[in-house]
């Protein structure tokens, strides 16, 4: 191998070795981002109004978000059955915070018999547009994901075990 050569190939090997921890980098930040806000919900009644019962976690340690608004759909967000743009409008959700139960959350429009609740789907945006893995973990949505499910399992292995991700 010429002194050329072995100068490319060194060359070659930094910018690979560069793209490699750009590629960590961006993989750690899309998973942090990802995993930060979780929603999980119950269904209340009063009278024949139907409305969640939110448990929205922040699990990061430096970020703020601002809830947006919620929608309810079914069959995996096809069929729309309303957007509720004013209940959570504004709301911010801390570093670290839990919030939920002190929400006036408006009753479902159209939903009047707990068997009409048990098929919808519930999804928090933030006001940001980010909507991606926020739906609710409820009564009749359960479903979780390969994916999301890997990595809600990664980010609480590495909460207990004290490993800071931020």
């Amino acid at each position: 191998m010429t002194f050329w050569d072995e100068v490319f190939a060194i060359f070659l090997g930094d910018i690979l070795a560069t793209f490699l921890v750009i590629a960590l980098y961006v993989t750690i930040q899309w998973f942090l981002r990802a995993t930060d806000v979780t929603v999980s919900y119950n269904w209340s009644w009063k009278d024949k109004d139907c409305f969640p019962n939110f448990d929205i976690r922040n699990r990061s340690g430096s970020r703020t978000y601002r809830l947006a608004n919620i929608a309810y759909t079914r069959n995996r967000g096809i069929e729309v059955v309303w957007y509720d743009n004013e209940s959570i409008w504004g709301q911010e959700l801390g570093p670290g915070s839990i919030r939920g139960r002190e929400f006036k959350i408006a009753p479902v429009r159209g939903i009047t018999t707990p068997q009409q609740a048990i098929g919808l789907e519930v999804t928090i945006r933030l006001q940001n547009g980010r909507a991606f893995w926020l739906r609710g973990i409820g009564p009749g949505n359960m479903k979780m994901g390969k994916i999301q499910r890997t990595a809600s399992w990664l980010r609480d292995k590495f909460e207990k075990g004290a490993i800071p991700l931020e």
